[in-house]
């Protein structure tokens, strides 16, 4: 929880603060392109409406109905019965044909508005009256009303088994694709003549397209449809006309059929543009009935989809591509092209269930949802880029920059790729610089990744490991090398790895050294960086010394131990004798001084917790002969409930304070005191040893703690000067300090500085 916590308490990022700035932006971009898809989904004037519907129906057209049978006033019919318009006792007698053959239905697509001869015209209402199925067009007069028949024509009409109207409506490229199965004046809408020939099949479906009224200047209209076509090469059944009043057709062929009869030639009836015309030339008013008529037979007429509806799914394929779009940012394209794919396939599955839905004002909001979000993801990356690259420019310069053309300051592109530029080469300059300082360095040095993949090894390295490590793991070369934990088959991460000095396979004593690389923001490492420094010769000199000290303390100190002894013998027989006992006392205070300082120097410690007054006790036991003799008091603070602890090398530590108890007796003259006060503070001990002699020069003190110096406070002592050396060094590998305090004619003091035990 406190993790938690501390990762909200966290300042965002400026990569952050972008991200949430664009994600503010797109949301209210997406309220922005909803409405507006929504908008386009309902307006009818959008022209890639017409384009998709036009395409879709070449894709998905109609079979043709074998109940559809056209008869055709066509040019030979024109060339044997004379020119139009005939008389309508042909008419009649057509009509008489075809009721012989007893078809379903006879859709007259032909205009009897104006009377002719009233025998004729007699002749071709009873043909109407004893015939019952044939149904008659009407025509629109003016803008609000259709056109009246004359008093000689009402027996024609009323003895029609209804009369239907032939509108279409064009589009606003000139195109017809719709109608209404049912318009006229308000209140007095008549039916499609299509829908009235398709009432006398045999199985009827309720009147498609939506019921509602529209009516626009007293004109009303109901039951909207598109207008089906059939396959471009494919033709509905047809005879001319002149074949069937002369007999020609066979009856066989008309019986049971929905005969249409209407005119087909250029020069008779209207034509009009519809979706094929690009392919078949105009299309006759007769063939947009047989494909009405023939969409009804089938149950495949197509209204368009209610407009919340069409507007509901377009804004939500927009609001899925906007959602993903932010979600899955790289995928921008597919997710586009897929969510363009997904809106042809909805349209192409409603358009074989009857209904029309135009994807083209969906495919309007993805694209322009895709260009946006491109253009604004581009907008904070070049933001971005802009201000780490501000950022790299104005960290310390490791290496001198390679001169470079300017940038043009009016393109905030080129001046981007120029800054990129500057730091891929910079980049690559630190990286040179990092490889050439690596491969000059006199250890063994190696840069691996997080998982202990070898990324730079220099010269030294390979010589150690005798192969090329580049792209090698360091745990299987260090196992190969013999590192202890890894030679008994244990594998330890690298942060686990022990920091130890050991012996390889070819029996060199190397320490390894081993650090995280961390990243300029954060604590998570990059890599590690890795040293093994080569120590035999080191180890070699230590043997050789350590060979010296035990020659001097204990080969070089048995013969001046012998002379003393036989001095001791006849040490009453003569003056030089004590003279010679006085020299080799001084040579084994020497030795003893050089073991004493090489011991301190070395690094043979044996640290372990020691209270600290145990080892005043002992210095204090050592120098009270001394003190005695030359009549100097020793005094200290310390009782036997002193707790404070340390921890201590015994020996080397004890030793180092008896050397600064001796010089003190040593330099103080005879009924002074000598005295010893100690303090906690904060973690540390501070021990203070003081005299009351000659004092030390201000200009001696600096080099107090060298080897070898002798002052003038110092004339007629014996000595060489090592034991403040030996000090010193004990105390600094202690973790402590030492400090000399001195004031000529009134005495010294030191100060020694040590860290005390953790409880």
């Amino acid at each position: 929880m406190m993790l938690w916590g501390k990762a909200e308490k966290r300042q965002p990022t400026h990569a952050q603060r972008l991200f949430h700035g664009l994600v503010r932006e797109w949301v209210w971009i997406g309220l922005l392109l909803l409405p507006m898809t929504a908008y386009l989904s309902v307006s009818s004037g959008l022209a890639l409406n017409n384009s998709f519907y036009d395409t879709f129906r070449r894709l998905t057209p109609l079979p043709v109905d074998p109940r559809v049978l056209l008869v055709t006033i066509d040019e030979p019919s024109l060339k044997k019965l004379g020119p139009w318009p005939w008389p309508r006792s042909l008419h009649a007698d057509l009509i008489d044909r075809l009721n012989a053959a007893q078809p379903a239905g006879i859709l007259f697509d032909v205009i009897f508005s104006e009377p002719e001869e009233p025998a004729s015209d007699k002749r071709l209402s009873d043909a109407v009256c004893n015939a019952g199925n044939v149904v008659l067009p009407l025509v629109r007069e003016g803008s609000s009303r259709y056109s009246q028949a004359d008093a000689q024509m009402l027996p024609l009409l009323k003895c029609a088994k209804g009369l239907g109207h032939i509108n279409v409506e064009a589009d606003n490229d000139g195109v017809v694709r719709r109608l209404y199965l049912r318009e006229g004046p308000v209140g007095a809408t008549v039916p499609q003549l299509a829908w009235l020939a398709y009432e006398m099949s045999d199985e009827t479906k309720p009147m498609p397209g939506n019921p509602q009224a529209s009516i626009l200047k007293h004109w009303q209209r109901e039951h909207g449809v598109r207008v089906p076509v059939i396959a471009p090469g494919a033709r509905f059944p047809s005879v001319s006309y002149v074949s069937v009043l002369h007999g020609e057709v066979p009856p066989e062929m008309l019986h049971g059929r929905l005969i249409l009869v209407g005119g087909m030639d250029s020069g008779l009836g209207d034509y009009f543009f519809s979706p094929l015309s690009s392919t078949v030339g105009a299309t006759a008013g007769l063939d947009i009935q047989a494909n009405v008529l023939n969409a009804l037979l089938q149950g495949r007429s197509v209204v368009d989809l209610p407009g919340w509806l069409a507007a509901l799914i377009a804004t939500s394929l927009v609001a899925v591509l906007l959602g993903l779009l932010l979600h899955r940012p790289r995928y921008a394209l597919w997710m586009t092209v897929g969510c363009m794919l997904a809106a042809l396939l909805i349209a192409l599955g409603l358009l074989r269930l009857g209904h029309w839905w135009s994807p083209a004002a969906c495919w309007i909001g993805l694209l322009l949802s895709y260009l946006i979000w491109n253009w604004r993801r581009l907008s904070v990356i070049l933001a971005y880029f802009g201000w780490e690259l501000a950022r790299l420019d104005n960290e310390p310069k490791v290496l001198p920059e390679r001169r470079r053309a300017p940038a043009s300051r009016g393109d905030v592109l080129q001046a981007r790729i120029f800054a990129l530029e500057q730091a891929v080469s910079r980049t690559r300059d630190t990286r040179r610089f990092m490889a050439d300082g690596l491969e000059c360095l006199p250890v063994a040095t190696l840069i691996t990744d997080p998982r202990g993949n070898i990324l730079l090894a220099n010269r030294i390295a390979r010589e150690v490991f005798g192969n090329d490590l580049v792209a090698e793991n360091l745990l299987e070369q260090l196992a190969d090398l013999g590192y202890p934990p890894l030679h008994n088959g244990v594998r330890p991460a690298l942060s686990a790895l022990e920091l130890v000095e050991f012996r390889d396979i070819h029996q060199r004593s190397l320490r390894m050294e081993l650090a995280p690389l961390l990243p300029a923001e954060g604590d998570i490492a990059l890599g590690w960086l890795l040293s093994l420094t080569d120590l035999s010769k080191e180890r070699e000199a230590q043997q050789h010394r350590e060979t010296m000290l035990r020659f001097l303390s204990h080969d070089l100190r048995a013969p001046h131990s012998a002379i003393l002894a036989l001095l001791d013998v006849h040490s009453g027989e003569s003056p030089v004798f004590a003279q010679v006992e006085q020299q080799v006392r001084r040579a084994l205070s020497l030795t003893e001084s050089f073991v004493q300082l090489a011991k301190a120097e070395a690094d043979g410690y044996q640290f372990q917790p020691t209270l600290f007054a145990m080892l005043v006790m002992d210095a204090f036991d050592q120098v009270a002969v001394i003190a005695q003799l030359k009549g100097i008091h020793l005094v200290h603070d310390l009782d036997e409930t002193d707790e404070g602890m340390v921890s201590a090398d015994q020996s080397l530590l004890t030793r180092a304070l008896f050397n600064v108890l001796e010089n003190a007796v040593k330099y103080s003259p005879s009924g002074t005191t000598v005295r010893l006060s100690h303090a906690s503070e904060q973690g540390w001990l501070e021990c203070r040893i003081s005299d009351q002699g000659p004092g030390i020069a201000p200009e001696d003190l600096p080099e107090l703690f060298s080897q070898y110096r002798r002052f003038d406070s110092a004339q007629g002592s014996e000595g060489l000067g090592l034991g403040l050396t030996m000090v010193k060094a004990v105390v600094e590998r202690h973790r402590g300090r030492i400090d000399c305090e001195s004031t000529l004619g009134k005495g010294t003091a030191f100060s020694l500085r040590l860290p005390l035990l953790d409880e």
